[in-house]
């Protein structure tokens, strides 16, 4: 019974070493494993960006803070216009272009910024205002990403960049003066602010104001010019309320859209440190996988060396 149990086994041995190469192989043609190297490589990259936008994030609540802080001192001064001056005007001027509108054409003004990482909603803005534009509309990009973006063709076109919070006010004023100006030399219908509302710091809006003519209430019993001494003159009065009002829009506008443009960077870089996790566990999910699969496949070949071994020696001590 012995020699008849010894016989059998030179014959089972052959069988189970290939049954146990068999699966080897099927296992690294299944899951081919990459170098522990790249995998480490993949991981030490995945781990730096996560830092970098992390970083990012940071940065862009600090500039939400401080905007939310320089807009807090900001007096809402267009409300204020809008509700206490505007129906002051007195019927004879209310057939003023400014009041009136010229003949044909559009002015649109369209604020977008100079940096990255919010395209999203800056396309959102750049599409709101080419749906609103005609073949004759004139453009006023605040932002160089606006010039980027705008797909539509221009036939007149002026680019400035984004102001900076220290001289927005200077600014924002000098464009007030060009859009009244440009309205009343070219007698153009109507004018328009496209741009970014902030609505809270997970919400932000895309807001379209109109600029010109002015929006004089039309429930309100305008003065008559007996009631109303303007000087030096009427046009040139509502010339100034007219500039006043643009840029008291214009700077609402603008730290309005700051803001949601910070907030909206903070939420891209959330969601791209939020990626970057996933990204990170499937990683080193793979890396201990491919340790786990190279040491699974060196104790398999270890098993077969030393049952191989075995069986060896077994044979030669019963050929003895």
């Amino acid at each position: 019974m012995n020699r008849s149990r010894r016989l059998r086994t030179p014959s089972c041995a052959p069988r189970w070493k290939t049954c146990w190469d068999r699966i080897c192989h099927r296992s690294l043609e299944r899951h081919p494993m990459r170098s522990q190297k790249h995998l480490r490589d993949e991981l030490r990259f995945v781990t730096e960006c996560n830092t970098f936008f992390d970083v990012l994030q940071q940065v862009a609540v600090a500039q939400l803070r401080r905007v939310d802080e320089l807009a807090a001192r900001q007096a809402v001064e267009s409300d204020l216009i809008q509700r206490e001056y505007l129906p002051l005007v007195p019927a004879p001027l209310r057939a003023h272009p400014l009041v009136r509108g010229g003949a044909s054409g559009r002015l649109l003004v369209v604020m977008t910024s100079d940096e990255g990482l919010v395209g999203p909603l800056h396309s959102l803005v750049m599409r709101e205002a080419q749906e609103r534009a005609e073949a004759d509309t004139r453009w006023i990009l605040v932002g160089q990403r606006g010039r980027r973006l705008l797909t539509a063709a221009a036939s007149a076109l002026d680019v400035m960049p984004m102001p900076t919070e220290e001289h927005a006010d200077d600014t924002l004023r000098r464009l007030g003066r060009v859009i009244v100006s440009r309205v009343l030399r070219e007698q153009l219908r109507d004018a328009w602010l496209v741009s970014a509302r902030y609505v809270s710091a997970s919400r932000q809006e895309v807001a379209c104001r109109q600029l010109l003519p002015l929006p004089l209430p039309p429930s309100a019993s305008p003065p008559s010019a007996d009631d109303v001494i303007a000087e030096p003159s009427g046009e040139r009065v509502l010339e100034a309320l007219s500039q006043s009002w643009v840029e008291s829009v214009c700077v609402d506008a603008f730290w309005s859209a700051r803001r949601a443009e910070f907030a909206a960077k903070a939420m891209h870089a959330e969601a791209s440190r939020q990626e970057l996790a996933k990204r990170n566990r499937l990683v080193r999910h793979e890396f201990f996988k491919a340790q786990h699969e190279r040491v699974d496949v060196l104790v398999r070949e270890t098993c077969v060396v030393q049952r191989q071994a075995s069986r060896r020696s077994a044979d030669a001590g019963a050929a003895r």
